[in-house]
């Protein structure tokens, strides 16, 4: 019995201590110099405010002059995943997309704009939701006038497509005259395989 009292006194002595110190070092804080403190006045709110480090501007996408005349015309290519087939890329909806064969080492889509035009501009988007994170894709762009026989009007390089910029970019061609548009992709950092929403070719001979 004497023994089991001696094993309490000490229980109890060591929770004092512990207890001490806690309340020692919560003093201190108290102590603390004013030199460590920032101090942060709140501003006078009188209905829900965001703050301004969280704000974006909203993208607002340039104009283009002339005509898409991609919507007008027949796409096809060597390849696609699941049912994001080709015609997706000029219904006119970037909700729907091309997606090309990941057993392609290079993923290739071509538009036959069913005349020639003149083209100044091409627009590679894709859907601009947040969900479509940022990603860098890999391609060229060459035109034809037959279908068969392309000549390379932009060499193969990154693109970075971002929502925060409408997820899309656009590309000036010098005025190149076409029937046939293909791009050709070698690498996309947030898929398998390149793709595309909608492709928007430009020109003002319409």
């Amino acid at each position: 019995m004497k023994k089991k009292f001696i094993i309490i006194i000490g229980c109890l002595a060591v929770v004092c201590a512990v207890m001490s110190a806690v309340v020692a070092v919560g003093n201190s804080s108290v102590k603390m110099s004013n030199k460590n403190l920032t101090v942060v006045t709140a501003p006078d709110q009188k209905e829900a405010m965001e703050n301004d480090a969280f704000k974006e501007e909203e993208y607002v996408a340039p104009e283009i002059d002339g005509t898409n005349v991609a919507l007008d015309g027949r796409a096809d290519a060597n390849g696609f995943n699941d049912v994001y087939r080709a015609p997706n890329i000029i219904d006119g909806s970037r909700l729907t997309y091309w997606e090309g064969s990941q057993n392609e080492e290079s993923q290739i889509i071509s538009v036959d704009l069913k005349d020639s035009y003149t083209i100044h501009t091409v627009v590679v988007g894709l859907n601009p939701a947040q969900i479509w994170g940022k990603r860098t894709q890999t391609f060229k762009i060459e035109a034809s006038d037959d279908g068969q026989n392309y000549t390379e009007v932009i060499p193969s390089k990154d693109y970075d497509f971002d929502p925060k910029t409408g997820n899309q970019v656009i590309i000036d061609i010098d005025n190149v005259k076409m029937q046939y548009i293909r791009l050709t992709f070698t690498k996309n950092t947030g898929a398998v395989a390149g793709q595309i929403a909608e492709l928007e070719v430009y020109t003002n001979d319409k």
